[in-house]
């Protein structure tokens, strides 16, 4: 398929998008009433939410403008990714933001791809909501989560959630808490689920709200990530299916491309004191192959990196592996042959220290005979979710900041590239690099020992699920390389941020249309 066809289609989906989004948000309450009662009546098996139950199953979230009541509920169709939000509201675009990060975060924990299906988001209420930022992420993921997976919910008016949704599903803290749960309350609400983040976050004022829900029978559950809250309101835990982890690839073949690099530097060298340090990191590097550590060389920092770089001359061509990884990945075929020389690519647009460890990948990549297979327009239908979805996540983080983390021209810029390969591992970073910008805007509330505390809980939270996705990718017959190689080393050496981007590889890769596998 024509990459510029899926870029015109998406262009017109966008708009398609935006005017029906505008038309179901500018309708009135009578008439989304009247969009309720027909999703209630008309059976339609390809296009109901899941299990409707008794009405008030998705009356959640009451939102309090001046003491009433908004109503919201959402639910998923089989489609093409596209997003809506009801009425009313009477500025910002905080709603639709917020229905495109829950989307976000709900098509990953149900392992599905987010163009699979198109995304409701309704509120009702007496009176028209000022919405500022992205708010109601929590509640839309985890009823975007029910209806993906055919369940029933318990939500209802008592429920109410106070948390902002990270890009990896773990909650933070947001609102003052004493002052909602008293709002609450007068409101005849009796049940609020916070961030555990916020007892550290706010402190005195969350003593103060424990205190209000004792003496006047609140429940207030602390919880830490969407798939606690799902369990909460199903009283089941989310599917975690487990395939064969069965990755059989030389792993050594990195350390090996660098140390022919080395070798031939260092023969090409007439610097004694760079020589001599040099050899004191390829000693090191030696010692950590013979003990079989070869993942290590994958990653900064290296010492075979280090000593590569101590002899580097500007003559020598770093590109040539690189390239030849490329144009090998480029017959689409390929799913690990593809992501590996994505993240070469990727890497080479980096420092000198990036594009020498980008040659470790180039030939993992080159070396790779087995794996998933696809087709170039299961490949391009990957490519697109991926792009869609570092789009909403773009958006719904901007909103909730009020700053440019995701830079959206530079999604679009990159999606218009010709080199696919790279868009693929360009998207796969960019996920990971926007996660972590939003993690840490939140943990800038928090003095530095309150920081290493919530960081040990995501940390806790992030080697739990990545290794819940890879092994979902496994079972749905993809399982990432590079996911796995990222989340491996990160929990061998505690390192969060590499857990943080083996998500969206695993994530983009199980949600890759693939055929069969290649066996060699």
């Amino acid at each position: 398929m024509n990459k510029y066809i899926l870029v015109s289609v998406l262009l017109i989906l966008v708009i398609v998008s935006g005017v029906v989004g505008y038309l179901v948000g500018s309708t009135n309450d009578k008439t989304t009433q009247t969009i309720v009662q027909e999703q209630k009546v008309i059976a339609y098996p390809q296009s109901d939410p899941a299990n409707l139950g008794n009405g008030e199953d998705y009356l959640i979230n009451p939102v309090f403008p001046y003491h009433t009541i908004a109503a919201q509920y959402a639910y998923v169709t089989p489609g093409e990714g596209l997003v809506f939000i009801g009425n009313p509201y009477i500025s910002g675009n905080g709603y639709l933001a917020g229905a495109k990060g829950a989307a976000v975060v709900s098509s990953m924990l149900a392992y599905q791809p987010l163009t699979s299906y198109n995304y409701y988001l309704y509120i009702n209420s007496p009176s028209c909501i000022n919405v500022g930022g992205a708010v109601k992420t929590d509640s839309a993921t985890v009823m975007y989560l029910v209806s993906m997976l055919n369940e029933q919910s318990s939500l209802n008016k008592s429920l109410y959630f106070l948390g902002d949704v990270g890009l990896e599903g773990y909650m933070y803290s947001t609102g003052v808490v004493y002052q909602r749960i008293v709002q609450l309350y007068e409101g005849g609400i009796y049940y609020l689920v916070v961030p555990q983040m916020m007892a550290l976050a706010e402190g005195q004022n969350y003593q103060m709200a424990l205190q209000f829900a004792k003496e006047h029978g609140e429940v207030l559950y602390t919880v830490s990530s969407i798939p606690q809250i799902y369990q909460i309101v199903t009283q089941l835990q989310l599917p975690q299916p487990k395939g064969y982890m069965d990755l059989p690839i030389n792993f050594s073949v990195g350390f090996k491309y660098l140390s022919q690099i080395y070798s031939t530097l260092y023969n090409e060298s007439t610097n004694a004191t760079a020589k001599a340090m040099a050899q004191k990191y390829w000693s090191e590097a030696e010692s950590l192959a013979k003990s079989g550590n070869y993942t290590t060389f994958y990653f900064l920092p290296n010492p075979a990196v280090n000593a590569i770089e101590l002899l580097y001359q500007n003559n020598y061509n770093l590109s040539a592996e690189v390239d030849k990884a490329i144009l090998e990945a480029s017959n689409l075929s390929n799913l690990w042959k593809i992501e590996t020389a994505g993240e070469a690519v990727y890497l080479f647009t980096g420092n000198l220290s990036d594009e020498i460890l980008a040659n470790a990948w180039a030939s993992l990549s080159l070396s790779i005979n087995v794996g998933p297979s696809i087709t170039p327009y299961g490949f391009y239908q990957g490519l697109y979710n991926a792009f869609i979805t570092d789009l909403y996540a773009a958006e719904y983080v901007n909103s909730v900041t009020n700053s440019q983390y995701g830079n959206i021209s530079l999604l679009l810029q990159t999606y218009r590239n010709p080199n696919v390969i790279y868009d693929f591992g360009f998207f796969s970073n960019y996920y990971a690099k926007m996660a972590m910008e939003f993690r840490d805007y939140f943990l800038r509330q928090l003095n530095n020992t309150d920081q290493q505390v919530v960081l040990n809980s995501i940390y806790s939270y992030m080697a739990n699920e990545t290794q819940i996705l890879e092994n979902a990718a496994a079972y749905y017959d993809g399982p990432s390389v590079v996911g796995y190689l990222m989340m491996s080393y990160g929990m061998q050496t505690h390192n969060l941020a590499l857990l943080y981007y083996s998500m969206p590889f695993t994530r983009f890769a199980m949600n890759t249309e693939e055929l069969t596998w290649q066996l060699g």
